[in-house]
């Protein structure tokens, strides 16, 4: 069988950073900044709830704890956590914490702490009422069933266009393209 030559395919390639691994020469972000805070996150148990209360007074009370945040405490300002490059089509529709949990794991509390180990005991400490809502277990009865994920009417998905006419966004931009337009607001009513 003639087969092309492949300059990996079939091949062993070395890894960018193999030397730097091997000699224990890797930076890691310890190296970088080494006193940083730790970040722990308070996920909900449930698969589809509101948060009716959060009490995060006696977590900020433990020596080490800088401080802790809840959906109260961060920008009410939607972005798509879809992970593609742009144009990105996914909706925004994610918080960085939502009063509204739609899975369990989904983030309640952020909680930043110069150790771990006060991290783990202002986790332990933050009360949480959740009112428990019906969740959407079955993709097969999703689409036709009553309970909506995404209730809220703030999300938005980008204008449909041809990537051939996105441009690159900076920074702080949501969504970019080559012509002004104004973001699809949701049509639920």
């Amino acid at each position: 069988m003639n087969r092309p030559d492949y300059q990996s395919v079939g091949k062993s390639v070395r890894k960018k950073d193999a030397m730097q691994l091997l000699l224990g020469k890797a930076v890691y972000t310890q190296d970088i900044a080494p006193d940083a805070l730790v970040v722990k996150l308070l996920r909900s148990p449930h698969a589809n709830a509101m948060v009716q209360s959060i009490d995060t007074r006696k977590a900020k009370k433990i020596a080490g704890v800088v401080d802790v945040y809840t959906w109260e405490d961060v920008p009410n300002l939607r972005f798509s956590n879809a992970g593609q490059t742009y144009p990105e089509t996914s909706p925004y529709d994610r918080l960085i914490i939502d009063r509204h949990v739609r899975f369990v794991g989904d983030v309640v509390a952020i909680v930043a702490a110069e150790t771990e180990e006060a991290a783990d005991k202002a986790l332990a400490r933050i009360e949480v009422a959740y009112d428990v809502l019906e969740p959407v277990l079955d993709f097969r009865t999703a689409k036709d069933s009553p309970v909506l994920v995404h209730p809220e009417k703030d999300w938005w998905a980008p204008p449909p266009m041809p990537a051939a006419t996105w441009r690159r966004c900076s920074p702080t931009a949501t969504w970019c393209s080559t012509a002004p337009t104004t973001p699809r607001r949701s049509t639920r009513p």
